[in-house]
């Protein structure tokens, strides 16, 4: 049996007091409609009984005391999602149906991705309210009414796009209006939308099937099957001429495929999604030449460190530097702009270069970083600044994780509370770590990870951080593995200094003694003689709120490292830096060994020795990350 957290019932005694408001309950008007057929009032997802009562009132967060950011309830709520994506995935890779272009598993989910990003777009832009929209759309909240509710497919990118919370924010002030309004992602209205036994969505109601298809011209149920003669229109970059474009082809050249290629039927110019994006930079420059006090470049409206808007004349200075704008700069239509400096990715950095570095592109210095972020914005089509179907499939990798430690299954719930609350309480100690030790990269634990993403998912709250721990932190998702490994070991170093037991006991050997340098020592080793084994006595767990010693509860803590997709042939830096993980874990393993056989090590270490016999480290998968 797992160790449960400890119960608080009040306050600590030198925490200030809350009165507050309770949350708004909302009302049957902005429910869902009931999918039994007896006309019975709608519900919203009613959590496990209890499930809350164990999670303190505050907790203390950079020397203050905060309320509770997130609770058991709302991980829950979402692991209801988590587990009906896993089902949507599973049941696009395994079609047995005709389809006359052959695919394996894998592309056909990269395809069924593809579209649900357009789909998205289309309920974003049209239904919800995209730009140009502010004024009809007003001002304040808005709750999605239930015919607003968007089918799972669109509602797994939303999620997606909604875990990189800075370019969220930033696409959202910038082109999404409507989902601004909306704010955090109703988790408990949307997890009323899925049967928490099948997970699979209930039966949309006849009006909300039809204000979908009405707004988005898209039919509410989602294909689990492409085929050639399924179009999409999309505009050419060069003449502004509709194209009617399959999605898949058997050249491999359809919109939904990696070889995307067009030749315009009106102008006779040859495209790419890359061409694409190119387009996109013009409009935006277009707009920044004609009113520069109103539009920016993507990545200039969100400070990229912070995570909240930057001031309005930094804004302005970076947009128009980057663009090279004069007083009496003339507008121009992207069709101009293209001909003129080029319809590659290149000729828009070599342009913007010179803004940056002067009246001459000066290629033996490197594009500075703040260009850099601004133009990963504009290598994909589509108003959003990043490649949503390339980020659900590192998502993916994390929800299959929490798919095989259970936790989707909502059963388990019931009688578990402890499990739940002792991730709600880990996160809110991560974040005291995080604000502890600034301009440092942390790297989450899988049980932290999913109260970190469900947090994210709460719009309102996350950008609130600002205010406890100084920046709202991003979510990258693209980090090397390198990096990645290396942060991991400080992140647990610091874990057990400042709170006094491992970060996790997964298996995953911790950095050892010989590579610590000053401070206090992260060992795994007393400094006694051989001794009787400690795993022979009761353990002592000095903190069961942030760790518990069960076998059951050790995978929750391994590292998370779905920020990567594996390919083949992964480049040779990468693959070095593998196995430089793997010979640091092997000489970690002897020396806890040795440790445990001369009975010096600690209780945590000889649980830590006995699990890595089975377990596979992370960080040790050569990777290319951002690629499929």
């Amino acid at each position: 049996m797992a160790a449960p957290p400890p119960s608080y019932t009040t306050a600590p005694t030198n925490a200030p007091a809350y009165s507050e408001t309770p949350a708004p309950v909302a009302s049957a008007a902005d429910a869902l409609p009931g999918y039994d057929g007896s006309g019975a009032a709608p519900s919203l997802f009613v959590a496990s009984p209890g499930i809350d009562d164990k999670l303190p009132n505050h907790f203390k967060i950079n020397n203050n005391y905060a309320k509770a950011q997130v609770m058991p309830s709302d991980l829950q709520a979402h692991l209801v999602l988590l587990g009906a994506f896993h089902r949507l995935r599973e049941g696009i890779r395994t079609f047995k149906g005709n389809a006359d272009v052959p695919m394996q598993p894998d592309e056909r989910w990269a395809v069924f991705l593809q579209r649900a990003v357009y789909r998205f777009e289309q309920w974003a832009v049209r239904m919800i309210g995209g730009e140009g929209q502010e004024e009809v759309l007003g001002e304040g909240p808005k709750v999605l009414t239930p015919n607003e509710i968007p089918p799972l497919d669109v509602l797994m990118v939303w999620h997606t796009y909604m875990l990189n919370p800075r370019t969220y924010y930033e696409d959202c002030l910038r082109k999404l209006p409507g989902l601004l309004r909306v704010g955090s992602l109703p988790l408990m209205q949307l997890a009323g939308t899925i049967d928490h036994e099948t997970l699979l969505p209930h039966p949309p109601s006849e009006a909300r099937s039809s204000a979908f298809n009405s707004f988005t011209n898209q039919p509410f149920q989602y294909s689990l099957n492409t085929t050639s003669d399924e179009t999409v229109p999309i505009y050419c970059p060069n003449c502004s001429q509709p194209n009617t474009i399959p999605w898949i082809t058997y050249r491999g050249d359809g919109f939904a495929q990696r070889g995307f290629m067009c030749v315009c039927n009106s102008c006779r110019f040859t495209f790419n999604r890359e061409t694409l994006g190119v387009r996109k930079f013009y409009e935006d420059m277009e707009k920044c030449i004609v009113n520069p006090d109103r539009f920016f470049m993507a990545n200039t409206v969100v400070d990229y460190q912070a995570g909240v808007p930057a001031d309005v004349q930094w804004s302005q200075v970076l947009t128009a530097t980057v663009l090279s704008l004069r007083e009496g700069t003339v507008p121009a239509p992207a069709e101009i702009w293209g001909k003129q400096i080029g319809w590659t990715m290149k000729a828009v950095e070599d342009y913007c270069r010179i803004g940056l570095l002067g009246k001459k592109n000066q290629p033996w210095i490197a594009t500075p970083r703040p260009l850099n972020i601004i133009l990963s914005a504009y290598r994909q089509p589509g108003p959003f600044s990043i490649d949503l179907a390339s980020a659900i499939l590192r998502q993916m990798n994390f929800v299959e994780k929490m798919v095989n430690m259970g936790f989707t299954e909502q059963a388990r719930w019931e009688d578990d509370h402890d499990t739940l609350t002792r991730c709600v309480v880990r996160y809110h100690h991560f974040l005291d770590l995080m604000a502890s030790t600034p301009g440092y990269f942390a790297v989450p634990t899988l049980d932290i990870d999913l109260a970190w993403h469900t947090h994210q998912l709460l719009c309102k709250s996350y950008r609130e951080l600002k205010d406890i721990i100084g920046i709202v932190p991003d979510h990258d998702d693209k980090v090397g593995q390198g990096a990645l490994s290396d942060a991991y070991d400080k992140t647990a170093e610091a874990w057990k200094v400042r709170f006094g037991v491992p970060y996790s006991i997964c298996g995953c050997l911790p950095p050892d003694v010989a590579s610590n340098s000053g401070g206090a020592s992260f060992s795994l080793f007393s400094k006694k003689g051989k001794s009787k084994s400690t795993l022979e006595k009761s353990i002592e767990n000095p903190r069961p709120d942030l760790l518990s010693h069960s076998d059951d509860s050790a995978d929750q803590t391994h590292p998370s490292d779905h920020y990567a997709v594996a390919i083949v042939n992964p480049g040779e830096q990468n693959a070095a830096q593998a196995q430089t993980r793997r010979q640091e874990i092997t000489k970690r393993t002897k020396e806890l060994g040795k440790s445990v056989e001369k009975g010096k090590a600690d209780q945590w270490g000889e649980i830590m020795q006995k699990r890595a016999k089975d377990h596979t480290p992370s960080f040790l998968c050569p990777v290319q990350y951002g690629v499929r």
